[in-house]
């Protein structure tokens, strides 16, 4: 019990290092953008249907992988919220305190962050695939990682879980993909 004070003082204390001392007009134009899928979901998908449509090599892994990753991440996410009920930091910060952002929306599911884990799988498998651009897509995901934070709808811990969650995901579906490629020719012997 100690021990989990501990943590969400240091999970509040770095809140309001980024969402408050970090505080800017740029970012504050700039931030929210990331929190509303429609204005940045066509730079995630429309890399993914170039590179199903001109990487024949890596085709059908991407086709495959990125739906059920966002499937798993998504559902994994959204029950482990339905358990944690954990208040997003606009609900118990004092409102003149806090630098929120935008419209409040699921006010007890703060943790983990969906759009961290999301970000960070997408992150895994592109970068497993393409591996020179692997700066791109983890600069994109830790720039919508601390945008969730900045914006006022999450904690710093909310978003390293939904990371973390994420990398699972991507190195499962990933590494399983892997080991299925390397072995579908191996024939069964008794």
């Amino acid at each position: 019990l100690i021990m989990m004070d501990f943590l969400l003082k240091i999970d509040t204390t770095f809140f309001h290092l980024i969402n408050g001392y970090l505080s800017n007009p740029l970012f504050d134009m700039i931030m929210p953008v990331f929190h509303h899928t429609k204005y940045f979901l066509p730079f995630l998908i429309l890399p993914w249907i170039l590179a199903i449509i001109l990487d024949g090599k890596n085709r059908w892994k991407l086709a495959f992988l990125i739906p059920l990753a966002i499937i798993l991440v998504d559902q994994s996410g959204l029950l482990i919220k339905k358990t944690i009920l954990r208040p997003r930091p606009f609900v118990i910060i004092n409102p003149e305190i806090i630098n929120h952002l935008v419209k409040p929306s699921g006010i007890n599911l703060s943790f983990p962050s969906n759009h961290a884990a999301n970000n960070a799988v997408l992150a895994i498998i592109f970068s497993s695939v393409y591996d020179n651009l692997k700066h791109v897509f983890w600069g994109m995901a830790i720039i919508i990682m601390f945008s969730r934070v900045y914006i006022g709808v999450h904690y710093p811990l909310d978003v390293i879980f939904g990371c973390i969650l994420g990398i699972f995901y991507g190195l499962l579906l990933v590494k399983g993909w892997d080991y299925f490629v390397k072995n579908k020719d191996l024939k069964l012997t008794i």
